[in-house]
């Protein structure tokens, strides 16, 4: 009696295991032909910072001391009564190796008759166009020759620094990594506009300078004058920018540490969770850490985030837990390139390591585990036209074999790990008269180009109030390929308070597009934003003005952040 009730329980349980082998295979069969849902919230995570670093390069401050100095490619020269035939002019002094281009400027009045106010008026020519170049303390002086002898003499006498120091009454730093330049170099204003930059890019303290006569005729004296703040700064905040699927409630603290090493570097750790409290129904947790380093007219910086969720989805017969991990590892060298008046350009180059696993019931899904690197090089270009702002960045990222990424397995219509892609990125604000009050009118584009088929998380996605706003975010439209517009008019309304109204537009294509049911978005976002003490709030809700029927979005968005820094 007993083997025959040992023998029908065990068939049972055969049975049963069996039915719970099958279930768990069919789930995560089907989780391992679907994108994962780190993948979205990676790519989620991915438009949120590259926003944000957009809109903190934006923000940072410009060292234009220079008034806009007016050049002219004009060469005409006065008649003159009395004029001498020149066929040489000749530019000579110590360092006349570094102004070879000036020597060019002067080619021009080669072969031509020239008197004493034609000189003065080459002179000065090429006194405007020394200062446009930032050399104000570089000097040109007429010594006295025989110009019936077919040549003009001019001498270059070059303006040098003699010290560069901290004010004897002020604060004391180091200037060494921050300014491009040394003593006994030719005194450059860009140079030193630069080094402002760099000692200025730390949080807690500021910057001015003064050039001050030297010793000797053509020496001059760096003073720099330094004010400190608290050189530490606790935030956090709270958003709903999460998802239903993970936590919409996000929270996030970060703690900020100026000048570590006493080099005017920055540092900070931050720690984030969704302020949902659901358990182990679903969660996200995640933390980062950001170093960066400048050297003259280098900046160096590396960072890394962590990112994990958890959520509970639906098998055939019972619930399973869903879960994921991911990691990314960046650094990034920029350099900037060439500087005037009103304009820098730069270009920089980073190396992107990106680590992802996912989980069904503590078995990790082999097919969707990622290990890839990538290189970017990108242009960038900050340009002043009086008081309206344009920003340009144009870059280049493929897909590399380096540091354990995974051998490239793609065929057919297969993502694949050594993509090439191309990213573009313009915004442009201008202040706008309303009345009696001054607004702003800013646009912004951002694009992105590839003959790849791409994972998720390296797509282009629009429909959620980084991209597109005036939708929710919990669906969007994303593929390979895609562009969005947004123009925000923003009006300063009381008190550091400010409302804004935006209209965007975007567009996705690609292999990945076939799938979906439309390719274009439009939504409007009225919102408002401003801070009040410690804290700074962004309020604002939106309107789908097109979409394709089967996107769900609420019909009246609303989103928030709250931050608190001390």
């Amino acid at each position: 009696m007993f083997k025959f009730i040992h023998s029908t329980s065990g068939r049972r349980y055969a049975a049963l295991a069996a039915l719970l082998v099958l279930t768990i295979t069919n789930t995560l069969t089907a989780y391992a032909q679907d994108d994962s849902q780190l993948d979205k919230e990676e790519l989620r995570r991915r438009t949120q910072q590259e926003t944000q670093e957009r809109q903190n390069r934006q923000r940072q401050a410009d060292s234009f001391l220079q008034k806009d100095i007016k050049t002219t490619d004009d060469t005409t020269l006065p008649e003159e009564t009395i004029s001498f035939p020149i066929h040489t002019v000749h530019l000579e002094g110590e360092r006349i190796q570094a102004f070879s281009w000036l020597q060019e400027k002067l080619k021009q009045y080669q072969g031509r008759r020239i008197g004493i106010e034609g000189i003065n008026l080459i002179v000065k020519r090429l006194t405007n166009d020394l200062i446009a170049h930032g050399y104000i303390t570089t000097r040109i002086a007429i010594p006295e020759q025989d110009l019936s002898q077919g040549t003009l003499r001019l001498i270059l006498i070059p303006g040098i620094i003699q010290s560069i120091r901290f004010a004897s009454d002020g604060k004391t730093g180091y200037w060494q990594n921050a300014f491009p330049t040394r003593s006994g170099d030719i005194l450059n204003l860009r140079a030193l506009e630069q080094g402002l930059e760099q000692l200025k890019r730390v949080p807690s303290q500021d910057a001015d300078m003064q050039i001050e006569p030297g010793e000797k005729p053509g020496e001059s004296n760096i003073v720099i004058t330094l004010k400190h703040t608290k050189p530490w700064r606790f935030s956090s905040s709270l958003d709903n920018s999460g998802s239903r699927a993970t936590g919409k409630l996000q929270a996030s603290a970060t703690l900020s540490l100026d000048n570590l090493t006493n080099q005017n570097d920055l540092f900070y750790i931050s720690l984030n969770n969704d302020a949902m409290d659901d358990g182990s129904f679903r969660g996200t947790n995640g933390s980062s850490f950001y170093y960066s380093l400048p050297y003259g007219y280098w900046t160096f910086s590396l960072s890394n985030s962590t990112y994990d969720y958890h959520q509970t989805v639906l098998g055939t017969n019972q619930t399973f837990p869903y879960s994921g991990t991911s990691q990314t590892t960046e650094f990034r060298a920029q350099r900037l390139l060439h500087r005037d008046q009103t304009s820098k350009t730069g270009a920089q180059f980073r190396i992107i390591k990106k680590d992802s696993r996912n989980y069904l019931s503590d078995t990790e899904l082999p097919n969707q585990r990622k290990d890839v690197t990538a290189d970017e090089l990108a242009l960038t270009h900050h340009q002043y036209y009086g008081k309206t702002v344009l920003d340009l960045d144009l870059a280049y990222r493929w897909g590399v074999p380096w540091f354990g990424a995974q051998p490239d397995t793609a065929s057919g219509d297969s993502p694949t790990t050594r993509y090439q892609l191309w990213t573009l990125d313009a915004n442009l604000s201008t202040p706008l008269k309303l009345g009696k009050k001054t607004g702003q009118y800013q646009i912004s584009f951002r694009a992105q180009q590839t003959d790849d088929v791409l994972y998720t998380s390296d797509q282009f996605s629009i429909g959620n109030q980084y991209t597109v706003r005036g939708f929710d975010g919990e669906q969007t439209l994303t593929a390979e390929n895609g562009w969005y517009v947004r123009n925000e008019i923003s009006l300063p309304v009381h008190n550091g308070k400010e409302l804004y109204l935006g209209l965007d537009y975007g567009r996705v294509s690609g292999p990945s597009a076939q799938f979906l049911d439309g390719h274009s978005l439009s939504g409007a976002v009225l919102g408002l934003r401003g801070s009040t003490g410690r804290f700074s709030y962004d309020v604002n809700t939106g309107w789908p003005l097109h979409k394709p029927a089967t996107l769900e979005t609420s019909s009246h968005p609303l989103n928030f952040m709250l931050n608190y820094q001390y």
